[in-house]
Formats: structure tokens, sequence, C-alpha cells
């Protein structure tokens, strides 16, 4: 995807994804929760036929869509058949901190 930024923020409950979407958010990242990894090429196919529109893309994968995760290194391998580069953020916290947030 020509100068388009393509990154998959993922990691463990609690470990800070959401806030995490909200400082892509913020930098002006084009951002989709939980999209199901099959649309994964589709919409980076939609991107790529924007026409420079969307130049920043911030998607979170995660256990919500457990259903597809078998599918997600399809979804990745037909993204590096079209070209697009991507990059996945992998979020995890400390057993302590996990528990603490999950207390709240």
């Amino acid at each position: 995807m020509d100068d388009t930024s393509f990154v998959i923020i993922t990691g463990l409950s609690g470990a800070g994804k959401s806030q995490a979407v909200k400082v892509f958010e913020d930098m002006g990242y084009f951002c989709v929760d939980n999209l199901p990894a099959p649309l994964i090429p589709k919409f980076a196919e939609l991107c790529q036929q924007s026409e420079g529109k969307v130049r920043s893309v911030a998607l979170v994968i995660d256990i919500r869509g457990d259903l597809f995760l078998d599918e997600l290194n399809d979804s990745l391998n037909q993204l590096k058949t079209m070209a697009v580069d991507y990059q996945i953020l992998f979020l995890e916290a400390s057993d302590d901190i996990l528990i603490s947030r999950f207390k709240e």
C-alpha cells in the first residue's frame, strides 16, 4: 500500500489495546476495532482504492474475533501478496497489572 501506514494492534486482554487505538486515532489513523481476520485483505483493498485518502490505518484484532482467528495467518499472507506493508503491535502487561485492571 504505497506510503500507507498499516498497523495491527493486538495483545493480552487488559494490556491497553483500547488506549492504544485512542492514541492512533489522535494521530489521525483510520481505526477499526474488532475487524474479523478474513476481512483484513478486503479492507486493505478499500484503502488502496481510496486514492490516498486513507493513508494511516490501525486495526484492533483480538480474542473477541476468536471465531475467525484461525484465518489470521491467511489474511496476513494475502496482505503480503497485495504488497501491503504492515506492522503488528502486540501489547502485554505484567500479571499484577492485569489483575488490578480486572478488579476495577
